[in-house]
C-alpha cells in the first residue's frame, strides 16, 4: 500500500513518463547477480560488515540507523537482494529510487553519504567474496553503485517541491 506522499508523488504533473533504467551490460548484470548469489548464505554477516565498516568511516551514521548493526545489515542485504532482482525488468530500479532518494534527501542524506556507503559496500563485497571479487566484478558494481547514487541524489527537487516537500 502506497503513503500519501507517494501517491501524491506518482500523480505529481512533474513526473516524467518513464524513468530511465540503471544501464548495465548483460555481463555486469550477470556479474553481480553471482557474487550475490554466492554471499547469500552469509547475508546477516555480510550486512553486518557492511554497517561495522560504515559506521567505522563514519561515525555519524549511528546516528542515522535507528536498531543495531545486525538489523540494520538484514534489512540492507533484503533490499540489496531486491535491488539486484529488480535489473531484469523494463521499469528496474529507477522509479523506486527516486522515491527512496527523496526521502533520503529529507533526512538529510547527501551525496558524500552515497559515497561513503558506496566505499564500505564495495570494500565489504571484497572482504566477502574475497578472489571472486575479480576486477571484472568489482567495476560492475561500481557501474551500478555510481548509477545508483545518481539516482538517489538526482535532479528531483521540483518533484519534491511540487508534492509538498522541501529540496533540500
Amino acid at each position: 500500500m502506497k503513503t500519501a506522499f507517494e501517491a501524491r508523488v506518482l500523480k505529481s504533473p512533474n513526473r516524467r513518463a518513464a524513468a530511465p533504467a540503471i544501464a548495465l551490460t548483460s555481463k555486469q548484470k550477470r556479474l553481480i547477480r553471482e557474487s550475490v548469489q554466492t554471499l547469500e548464505p552469509a547475508f546477516d554477516l555480510v550486512g553486518q560488515l557492511f554497517f561495522l565498516k560504515l559506521y567505522r568511516l563514519d561515525p555519524a551514521f549511528r546516528a542515522r540507523f535507528a536498531g543495531t548493526p545486525q538489523t540494520q545489515g538484514r534489512k540492507f542485504m533484503a533490499a540489496l537482494k531486491l535491488g539486484i532482482l529488480s535489473l531484469n525488468h523494463d521499469d528496474g530500479l529507477a522509479p523506486t529510487l527516486k522515491l527512496l532518494g527523496i526521502r533520503h534527501r529529507q533526512l538529510g542524506i547527501k551525496i558524500r553519504h552515497y559515497r561513503m556507503m558506496t566505499k564500505a559496500l564495495l570494500w565489504t563485497l571484497e572482504q566477502s567474496l574475497e578472489k571472486r571479487f575479480t576486477r571484472e566484478t568489482k567495476d560492475a558494481w561500481s557501474t551500478l553503485l555510481t548509477q545508483i547514487t545518481r539516482t538517489l541524489s538526482g535532479g528531483d527537487a521540483a518533484l519534491l517541491r511540487s508534492v509538498g516537500g522541501s529540496a533540500g
